[in-house]
């Protein structure tokens, strides 16, 4: 019983909330009408959800005023955690910026080795053209890598010692 009165608050109950609120929100004419559509789908599979049906009037609004409640709380969150820029900012954050160097080797790999599942890249479907593989054409063009550099010589540790005193 419980579980099923989850699944009521989440997917019939926030659901229906969200969509209103969203509706209420809208500037754009066009996506109002998405929002409105949407809302009015939600709210009929909600008014026939058999936990709906089960409540008292009172009890429906006060459900009703609480999800209104719990969806103004709601962000948008996917665009700061996914995709490249959330990569970004995550690595902005952890190492207190980045070099423009390493900046540029981010966007070429975002541009032209990460795919979708279509099996394309960014830069292929933003010029409609077949580039070669990056790591191929780097083994082509790169040449000989340098020689690793030189450790430094360790000091020798200079242990103190008394002689009157034994080890």
């Amino acid at each position: 019983m419980v579980a099923e009165r989850i699944d009521w608050v989440k997917h019939q109950l926030l659901a229906t909330a969200y969509w209103y609120q969203q509706s209420q929100r809208a500037d754009n004419s066009q996506l109002r009408e998405k929002y409105e559509k949407a809302y009015h789908n939600a709210r009929q599979t909600w008014l026939v959800h058999p936990l709906t049906l089960n409540l008292t009037p009172e009890s429906q609004n006060d459900w009703w005023n609480w999800a209104l409640w719990m969806v103004s709380k709601f962000q948008r969150c996917s665009s700061p955690i996914e995709g490249r820029n959330g990569y970004l900012s995550q690595i902005h954050h952890n190492r207190r910026g980045l070099s423009s160097q390493r900046l540029k080797v981010a966007t070429v790999i975002h541009n032209y080795v990460i795919r979708r599942s279509d099996g394309t890249t960014a830069a292929e479907r933003l010029f409609c053209l077949k580039f070669p593989d990056l790591f191929e054409f780097l083994v082509h063009h790169l040449g000989e890598l340098p020689q690793p550099r030189r450790a430094r010589k360790s000091s020798i540790a200079q242990t103190f010692t008394l002689s009157t005193v034994p080890s």
